[in-house]
């Protein structure tokens, strides 16, 4: 409410003359209620009218002079509070971690898609279609570097047919051993330079 300027006996110190009692009556008759809406304020007189009017969720009492003003919304939210209420989580797409890591995950009873290959002896390793993947060769075997290489990525290759593997020169046999039986499993990984590759054979 803004304030009207009032002159007052006390004040003055002296009996206050006609015309100083005609501008507070004056002031008190002009004195204003200003009402904000956000940012928007707005002056109500006196002597005008103040108007409230309920809406959704809200309700008015008005009990000998007092207008008692109530939220009347139920809060029917349904959804959980905390993420271990919900026992069967499920992504509506590709979990995006945002360069953040998932520190110490404890596995239990899980299984790895088998990304194949198709029959070629050059394939093309790509880790963002699994870490176990599948090829058939028919005289031997082309090992790539990873299309998305990064350091600490490692893939399992399930080879079926006999040859010979070789690489790039960042590819690194144990023991030397380069020989592909009928099934072979070939386990390469890559520390941001090297790959590291191991080939396990005559698996009956």
């Amino acid at each position: 409410m803004a304030l009207p300027t009032i002159v007052t006996r006390t004040s003055k110190g002296s009996a206050l003359s006609f015309a100083e009692a005609d501008a507070n009556f004056t002031n008190l008759r002009d004195a204003v209620i200003t009402v904000t809406d956000g940012s928007t304020p707005s002056d109500i007189a006196l002597n005008g009218t103040l108007s409230f009017t309920a809406g959704t969720g809200i309700s008015l009492a008005q009990t000998g002079g007092t207008l008692t003003i109530t939220n009347t919304v139920t809060d029917t939210d349904t959804g959980i509070l905390n993420v271990v209420e919900d026992t069967t989580p499920q992504l509506g797409g590709a979990l995006d971690a945002q360069g953040n890591t998932i520190s110490n995950p404890v596995f239990k009873d899980y299984a790895e898609t088998i990304h194949a290959l198709g029959s070629t002896d050059t394939p093309t390793i790509t880790i963002g279609n699994g870490n176990v993947q599948s090829v058939t060769i028919s005289a031997g075997l082309t090992l790539p570097a990873f299309s998305d290489a990064a350091t600490g990525q490692s893939v399992t290759l399930i080879v079926s047919g006999s040859g010979t593997a070789s690489g790039t020169a960042n590819h690194k046999f144990a023991g030397g051993n380069t020989t592909l039986t009928t099934l072979s499993v070939v386990s390469i990984f890559y520390d941001g330079t090297n790959y590291y590759t191991s080939i396990a054979t005559d698996f009956q």
